[in-house]
């Protein structure tokens, strides 16, 4: 087999699985065809070529697709044993989990998705001190900072289950 047929192979089992289980909660179900086409600029048909291993994107859609997804780009051909591989697939079962209603460990958590482009998935210290400095912020200061979370969920995808206004 030759190394492009093996990416895409890697490429197509990793699109699948994502698109199973990242999706908006408000969407209530996975993403179509056209709709990963119509947020990452593709036709139809690549993503239906990319999800069933008969082509690897360009960088700059491969890219575009990974954000869409909230991984790293590397997810799409790192070897399964690698460590980010390894979390990601870890919070995609514990998304599963949670839809299932079953209860998730805190350690298969992570703050606000399968980990942003560029970052690694946040574990309950780092959530601990983005909320201790932000429980330190005047009110009007925490406010704006819940106008900017909000922000930024509706960016990537992602509402928070509750759409009450909350405290702080």
């Amino acid at each position: 087999m030759s190394g492009r047929h093996d990416a895409a192979e890697c490429f197509s089992r990793r699109l699948q699985r994502l698109q199973e289980v990242i999706y908006p909660a408000d969407l209530g179900r996975p993403y179509t065809e056209r709709e990963i086409a119509e947020a990452v600029g593709m036709s139809v048909s690549q993503i239906s070529n990319l999800r069933n291993g008969r082509s690897v994107p360009r960088a700059d859609r491969a890219v575009a697709l990974a954000t869409l997804f909230g991984v790293r780009v590397e997810y799409f051909f790192l070897p399964g044993e690698d460590r980010y591989t390894r979390d990601v697939e870890r919070h995609l079962r514990a998304i599963e989990q949670e839809r299932r209603g079953e209860p998730v460990g805190h350690r298969d958590r992570a703050a606000g998705g399968a980990a942003a482009a560029d970052t690694e998935l946040f574990d309950d210290d780092q959530v601990r001190q983005i909320a201790e400095g932000v429980a330190v912020l005047p009110h009007d200061m925490r406010e704006t900072v819940h106008a900017l979370v909000d922000q930024l969920r509706r960016a990537v995808g992602r509402t928070h289950k509750s759409r009450e206004r909350r405290p702080w």
